[in-house]
């Protein structure tokens, strides 16, 4: 008897080599036999009729018995391979794999090779993993519903997506609120050190920190006052620098809060807020010249202003920006003024 490749007989049959080979795997063409990775196929073979339905074959057949088309489905035993389904569904063969792996499907599996194969009970479990997928559901928790016929057991589960999708939603526009602060603070920066007198709002101090104190206190003094979950550490503190009308004289870091964010204790106190003087700057994180800077300037305004501070100026990091090695603070500093 004379034999042909897989690949040789695909060409005939006008069809991919791998169906070949799936239909040797599944004993649909006699005395085929496999030599290492390679089936052998009798020349005479006749190619096995496609047991896969496409609509148009469905249309054929309806318009043979006198059956008009009406779109549904045909249901009978319709074969898919793994390409079929990733192609028509678009899904992955690393999706498939793990749906099977933790459970959600179990498509059949060919003799010898064991390629997946899928009929339309299993096409029908993808799309309605699809559904659930589309509506926020992990292929695992899927596969935990799968155990209920419970209704109730997913009103539960969908209550409990739609808080989740409520907090995720406030966790973003926090931090959509973040950013657009730190942009419009950026703008605010195209003109560093333009004064203007502002309002101050208030701040609670929550922790008073010496300006020397060691990395190894921030645990006690400073994640103490700040949910790091939510909240970076720079935002949250403040240096003070007090002056005199002979210069600089101490400095201290406070870790604050917004007035109005929560409830206050009557011991907290607030920083010396109000009418001040306010302007924007960026420095290198090794400039040592800010405090000299922050008293010359701000004299200077108050002469040709004929005003008087309040012997303190508070400076915030408003944002920070990678350059190489080092990093470069943007402040905001507010100069509370004398009424």
């Amino acid at each position: 008897m004379e034999y042909v490749t897989a690949v040789e007989i695909s060409k005939l049959w006008n069809i991919s080599s791998r169906m070949a080979a799936y239909y040797c795997e599944g004993g649909r063409i006699p005395d085929a036999v496999k030599k290492g990775k390679v089936w052998l196929i009798p020349a005479n073979a006749e190619k096995p009729a496609d047991r896969r339905f496409t609509k148009q074959k469905v249309k054929n057949r309806n318009k043979i018995q006198g059956v008009p088309y009406d779109g549904e489905d045909f249901v009978g035993d319709a074969i898919y391979h793994t390409s079929d389904v990733c192609h028509n569904l678009g899904s992955t063969r690393e999706t498939l794999r793990y749906y099977e792996e933790i459970g959600l499907i179990a498509p059949k599996r060919s003799k010898g090779s064991q390629y997946r194969a899928f009929d339309l009970y299993d096409i029908s479990r993808l799309l309605a993993i699809d559904f659930l997928r589309k509506r926020g559901f992990s292929a695992a928790e899927i596969r935990d519903l799968q155990e209920t016929e419970e209704t109730d057991e997913y009103s539960k589960a969908i209550q409990e997506k739609i808080n989740d999708l409520h907090e995720r939603m406030d966790d973003l526009n926090e931090t959509l609120d973040k950013l657009q602060k730190a942009q419009n603070f950026l703008t605010a920066l195209e003109h560093p050190l333009e004064f203007t007198v502002r309002e101050m709002p208030p701040y609670y101090i929550q922790e008073r920190l010496d300006s020397a104190m060691s990395f190894i206190e921030y645990k006690d003094k400073v994640l103490s006052g700040v949910n790091t979950i939510k909240e970076d550490i720079l935002s949250n503190m403040v240096r003070a620098m007090t002056f005199d009308e002979n210069g600089y004289l101490s400095s201290e870091v406070y870790v604050v809060k917004p007035g109005g964010t929560g409830k206050q204790s009557r011991k907290e106190t607030l920083l010396d807020y109000g009418k001040c003087l306010y302007t924007t700057f960026a420095v290198d994180i090794d400039d040592i010249s800010v405090p000299k800077r922050m008293f010359t300037i701000c004299n200077e305004w108050a002469k040709q202003h004929h005003a008087a501070f309040r012997g303190v100026v508070y400076i915030f990091i408003r944002f920070v920006m990678l350059q190489g090695r080092k990093e470069q603070y943007c402040h905001e500093m507010w100069a509370p003024l004398r009424e």
